[in-house]
């Protein structure tokens, strides 16, 4: 047995089991769960897929909730700068003290089910079943609730009590496991759906969303989509960074005010506000204009085109497939169209780097440099070997750091985007002070 004394050694633990696998089957996590007296029936749940923004929206919802004086869970992922951050409630990230003892707890059953099941539960089944002790250990009034991927297989699909179903958005990524077309992600998506229960929709594709009505109707489970049930009208004027948009349904709420920048920000803050006025009613609680505007006016979430620096202007946002490239560019294009930009890019190898590429390409201001980072778990970054796309001039490079230094002191804004595992890196090196050395007057933001 493996000795788990303090939180790297549990942090380590999790890790150090076998890798990700989509199989259609529970019956790793239900024998993990079996074993420890079922904690994810301990609480009721807000679950929430899509292949981008459900981090944003899962943050909106989680402090509207809290706003309004509920204790509330979130389990969220990738982390961006330390490992604690995928579990949380109102008093912040899990303490070390409190995964430790988490991870204690699991980890003897796992060793057990290593040589009970052909293949013993993985790395995120055991993080999962770490969530779900720790939020048994110290109950909340709902837990925010993220899929690892896609939804109809995924681990935490074995959650008993939904408040609500949130699909933010349907794009291509994960194809490999999810399928290659809309429709068929979407089905995956819908998996989280429960009978009865509300299903809120971000902007679909007709064939998306066709599929995702239609597992909702069979299930009689009630829609509300954006742009029938509710929609935004974005009041955003000559601004770089933040939003300011009206949210419009039955009850309109207006000059609401994100810290988050992008106008698909406005969207996911749509999402969130209906699904707090969906759920409200099962938690007992009223939420009224106020609480809604207090709590999207001070929600943050990093590496989403996140300023951490100002000299230079540098942000970070982590777009790591075609949908969050798009919406990257558009907010650039609309934004940041004034003045010559340099570009940073970190991509895996296994993303649609073509594509992704060719729409950053296309904005007539930037300069892009593709940049190699580490990978984590055995995960490859492009190189230079095959970044190779007609028509398209990139620079490659070792040592993103180094070009970062060779091109702040001319003062012109730098942004780093692709993967999270990328982006999260930048944002560890630079917001540590270490690059006060550029020039006298840089500073960190």
């Amino acid at each position: 047995m493996v000795k788990i004394e303090d939180a790297s050694d549990a942090i380590a633990y999790i890790h150090g089991r076998h890798k990700w696998q989509k199989t259609p089957s529970f019956e790793r996590i239900n024998r993990l769960l079996d074993a420890l007296d079922h904690p994810e029936k301990m609480n009721r749940y807000i679950h929430i897929t899509g292949t981008n923004g459900k981090g944003s929206t899962s943050k909106m919802i989680a402090e509207i909730l809290r706003t309004a004086g509920l204790q509330v869970g979130m389990f969220s992922s990738p982390f961006i700068e330390r490992f604690n951050e995928r579990i949380q409630d109102n008093n912040g990230l899990i303490s070390d003290a409190d995964l430790t003892k988490a991870v204690q707890k699991v980890a003897p059953i796992t060793e057990r089910l290593d040589q009970e099941l052909t293949g013993g539960p993985t790395e995120f089944e055991t993080l999962t079943a770490v969530m779900f002790v720790y939020f048994a250990q110290h109950p909340v009034d709902v837990v925010v609730l993220e899929v690892g991927v896609g939804g109809m297989w995924d681990t935490t699909e074995v959650i008993p009590d939904k408040l609500a179903a949130v699909i933010t958005n349907v794009g291509f990524d994960h194809m490999k496991v999810l399928g290659n077309s809309l429709a068929e992600i979407a089905e995956q998506k819908a998996g989280i759906i429960q009978a009865h229960r509300p299903v809120i929709l971000g902007p679909l594709a007709d064939s998306a969303r066709r599929v995702i009505v239609d597992k909702a109707q069979s299930v009689g489970a009630p829609v509300l989509a954006y742009g029938d049930a509710f929609s935004t009208v974005s009041e955003t004027k000559n601004q770089q960074f933040g939003e300011t948009f009206d949210f419009v349904e039955a009850r309109s709420i207006r000059h609401l005010e994100l810290a988050l920048t992008g106008d698909y920000q406005q969207v996911n803050a749509s999402l969130a506000i209906e699904t707090v006025l969906a759920v409200a009613p099962d938690l007992g609680i009223k939420v009224s204009d106020n609480i809604i505007r207090a709590a999207l006016k001070k929600v943050t979430w990093p590496a989403r085109f996140e300023k951490i620096a100002d000299q230079p202007l540098t942000i970070i946002d982590g777009a790591h497939n075609p949908q969050g490239v798009a919406a990257l560019k558009q907010t650039l294009s609309e934004r940041f169209s004034s003045e010559p930009i340099n570009l940073i890019v970190g991509i895996l190898a296994d993303k649609l780097f073509d594509e992704m590429l060719g729409m950053l390409a296309s904005l007539p201001n930037v300069t892009i440099y593709v940049a190699h980072f580490d990978a984590p778990h055995q995960r490859q970054d492009i190189d230079a070997h095959n970044i190779s796309v007609p028509g398209i001039e990139v620079t490659y490079v070792n040592d993103w750091y180094g070009l970062y230094q060779k091109l702040a002191p001319a003062g012109q804004p730098i942004i780093f985007t692709g993967s999270l595992y990328f982006v999260s890196e930048v944002r560890a090196k630079i917001k540590s002070n270490e690059l006060g050395e550029i020039d006298d007057n840089f500073t960190s933001k």
